[in-house]
């Protein structure tokens, strides 16, 4: 979407909404079975990110995670550092906003970010709607916090006292509580607040849940993931096509001649300067630079074969890692455990996929878990 047009903000009914009739045409949804997870990292890339996010929530969804939607929403991305949530969405809710027939072309926000505005990007909204309460917390304009109840279970100063805890808990402090009854407002208080959203964080320009936006992000994701295969097979290509010239080369050299001097000629005709040493030194020194011989440090293969550990695992519930800060020499894994030897089985894994684990400390922490950190690096190959 442009934020540079205006938006027609309509709040979800199954009987009144007209259809849209724009791509600026925004769809506030209640949403009853999702969460949101705020997350920052060192690199930028829907991709990379969403690499991330399965390996942290993987552990946590077990054998329940093919029927939960991940949705990455990035607040701020830049080349090197991206922040934002992931809003995770159970129940195929969105597919009961396309089975009512009113909704095409609409980008589906849920309801409460509508009035992300009203506390500045930074605070409590609590939304009341068709009998639920819905809960966010904003913290630079990123939800960090999405919890919906039933009001015959609960009401609104009962979800304010709960949400200001929780966000002491996080060390912070929340000034700014907004409470809307979505009944009570009005078509022009509804487009004030949307407006004033996109205004004042214009990245929610690109907030999309519907199945359109998914899939959009799915898109992204393979042709991010294509053109990865297709630079990871021309580099072994020129790697195999650099070691044929160079064989064809030596074995001509020894052929013709077995003296220094054809090798240094070899030397020269193969890659247009002479050789200062021995020719044939030089030569494996050009084939060690071209990164043929070294062990993956990439982002992406780092990822793989953590992913491959944990695929091992298999979603075991006595490991998990919290935190995982990539790092081109060192990436180092944070996580909590309940045993010792579970910890031992993620490093013999991780020595498989051919890391170098190193482990910094073991703590003991509340609930019977050990809580560990590893530096793991490549070795190689």
């Amino acid at each position: 979407m442009k934020n540079n047009q205006s938006y027609k903000f309509v709040l979800f009914d199954d009987g009144r909404a007209p259809r849209a009739q724009s791509e600026n045409a925004v769809l506030l949804y209640p949403f009853r079975n999702m969460s949101a997870h705020a997350f920052s990292f060192p690199f930028s890339g829907i991709s990379r990110v969403k690499d991330a996010l399965m390996i942290q929530f993987r552990p946590l969804l077990g054998e329940g995670s093919g029927g939960v939607s991940l949705i990455p929403f990035f607040v701020k991305s830049e080349r090197k550092l991206s922040n934002g949530c992931v809003f995770t969405l159970f129940g195929g809710e969105t597919e009961k906003i396309e089975e009512s027939g009113r909704y095409g072309g609409y980008t589906v926000w849920p309801a409460p970010l509508a009035a992300a505005a009203e506390v500045g990007g930074n605070g409590a909204v609590i939304w009341s709607d068709g009998g639920f309460i819905t809960t966010v917390w904003l913290d630079d304009w990123a939800p960090a916090y999405y919890k919906t109840a039933s009001a015959l279970d609960s009401d609104v100063r009962t979800e304010e006292g709960q949400v200001l805890a929780y966000i002491a808990s996080r060390g912070r402090d929340a000034r700014n509580v907004f409470v809307a009854d979505a009944k009570n407002l009005s078509d022009i208080d509804i487009q004030r607040m949307g407006q004033a959203t996109i205004a004042g964080c214009p990245a929610y320009g690109q907030l999309d849940l519907s199945n359109r936006g998914a899939n959009l992000l799915e898109r992204r994701e393979k042709l991010v993931a294509s053109l990865t295969m297709a630079g990871r097979a021309a580099t072994a290509s020129a790697a195999v096509i650099l070691l044929l010239t160079l064989g064809v080369w030596l074995h001509h050299a020894s052929v013709l001649e077995a003296s220094r001097a054809s090798s240094g000629a070899a030397y020269a005709a193969a890659f247009g300067e002479t050789s200062q040493g021995s020719p044939l030194s030089s030569a494996m020194a050009k084939l060690r630079d071209t990164g043929g011989a070294e062990a993956d440090v990439s982002f992406n293969g780092v990822m793989r074969g953590i992913s491959s550990v944990w695929e091992k695992l298999n979603a075991s519930d006595d490991i998990s890692i919290e935190i995982l800060r990539y790092g081109a020499d060192n990436t180092d894994l944070t996580g909590k455990a309940k045993s010792n030897e579970s910890i031992q089985r993620l490093r013999s894994l991780l020595e498989d996929e051919g890391f170098v684990p190193a482990r910094d400390n073991i703590q003991q922490i509340p609930g019977g878990y050990l809580r560990f950190n590893l530096t793991i690096s490549r070795g190689d190959r």
